[in-house]
């Protein structure tokens, strides 16, 4: 039975900094979750690394202490492109390409996004990914495994997008923009269905990108309880830098509710005398990591003074509870509809048979007609097509 994958996509700023030097915090703990320093018990030895970030380092992987033990995911660093980060220029590809290679053992076509400086740019964005996925069809060696990726923003885009894409000789899929809303993910999501991806024996992976919410989790797992159910061989996967990036804000986890559904989070208190003396001396206890690895390296006095070590340590209880929150929502999901009557919202069980529908259906296109009400409804957003410039279908 396969199950579902998280990818902690910690590789950019101060974690990735932290992880290349293999900190360690004041008790002697390394911040390297995913090496064999780190507690077997808490390790988790998936990770995400970046070329949007990293393409110039060419042994990056081996620059961060990874090995064969490690499942490495690449991602090619088209989010970084939309942004405008880095500047679209069909010189970097190969070197993108090299560096995937080289340093991953999953990874990302280089797809442009069609959104932030790419926003209303659908066909430039399609003919330039497909372009860029023709290349590495033709070039790859088999080392790495290469997602197919598919964009949109609603179920026509995505269909069009598929459509275009589905003959290259990929070992798996990707999803990009279902970070946006239910219906997004769904959207995407049903056109690989619908294509019958989940069938095919060449498709290793199915990877949603960048979403890492409670209700994230449980869809995930779902999605994953259901493919394993009709026999697929494809394992879900999705990545985030959520609990890298909340402290960014000065944000500790505190815990997550499966109703609502939600993480929740308190300020961390910097730069105020006033808690130096304060009793008890530690932030909240949330995990058993907590009580057993942070309370002696996470004090008042380290938050105030909010040095390096200080937001490691809050990274890794973010991660912690993360994890948590994942291993906690693969139990409701495969749990008797008892349980779930009582933990999970009228909404959500609804959300969760709605996959499993789509996934059993012989045509998932047409399960999703019949649940696209309550996925607008849940994403909070009117779809309208009517002045689209596209006249595909």
């Amino acid at each position: 039975m396969s199950k579902f994958i998280y990818f902690p996509s910690f590789s950019a700023g101060a974690m990735g900094s932290s992880l290349a030097k293999n900190v360690k915090l004041k008790n002697d703990l390394s911040i390297r979750f995913y090496s064999e320093e780190f507690p077997e018990r808490y390790r988790h030895t998936d990770i995400l690394i970046t070329a949007g970030h990293h393409f110039k380092k060419e042994d990056y992987r081996n620059d961060l202490g990874l090995t064969e033990k490690n499942l490495v995911m690449g991602d090619s660093g088209g989010y970084q492109i939309a942004s405008g980060a880095i500047k679209w220029d069909i010189s970097i590809r190969d070197r993108i390409f090299n560096w995937l290679e080289h340093n991953s053992d999953i990874a990302l076509n280089l797809d442009i996004p069609p959104k932030i400086k790419y926003e209303g740019m659908y066909e430039e964005c399609l003919q330039i990914s497909k372009d860029n996925f023709k290349y590495f069809a033709d070039n790859q060696s088999g080392k790495t495994d290469f997602l197919n990726v598919v964009q949109g923003t609603n179920d026509i885009e995505y269909i069009n997008w598929y459509n275009e894409m589905k003959d290259y000789p990929f070992q798996g899929w990707a999803v990009g923009g279902g970070g946006r809303n239910i219906f997004t993910f769904m959207s995407g999501v049903m056109s690989l269905l619908q294509g019958g991806e989940h069938l095919k024996d060449t498709n290793k992976y199915f990877h949603i990108l960048g979403i890492s919410k409670v209700k994230d989790f449980l869809m995930l797992n779902q999605l994953q309880k259901s493919l394993n159910e009709v026999d697929s061989n494809v394992i879900v996967t999705t990545d985030s830098s959520s609990p890298d990036r909340a402290v960014v804000f000065g944000s500790y986890y505190l815990s997550y509710d499966f109703k609502k559904p939600a993480f929740t989070s308190i300020n961390v208190p910097k730069y105020d005398e006033t808690f130096k003396d304060f009793e008890p001396k530690h932030l909240p206890v949330s995990t058993e990591f907590d009580r057993e690895y942070l309370s002696e390296a996470l004090t008042w006095d380290d938050t105030v003074e909010w040095q390096g070590q200080c937001t490691m340590a809050i990274r890794l209880h973010n991660f912690m509870l993360f994890k948590e929150a994942i291993e906690k929502a693969e139990y409701y999901v495969y749990s008797h509809d008892y349980i779930k009557e009582q933990v999970l919202s009228k909404d959500m069980q609804e959300l969760l048979k709605s996959i499993d529908e789509m996934v059993k259906s012989d045509n998932p296109r047409k399960t999703f007609e019949k649940y696209k009400p309550l996925f607008k409804r849940l994403s909070n957003t009117k779809v309208d097509l009517s002045n689209s410039n596209h006249d595909f279908f």
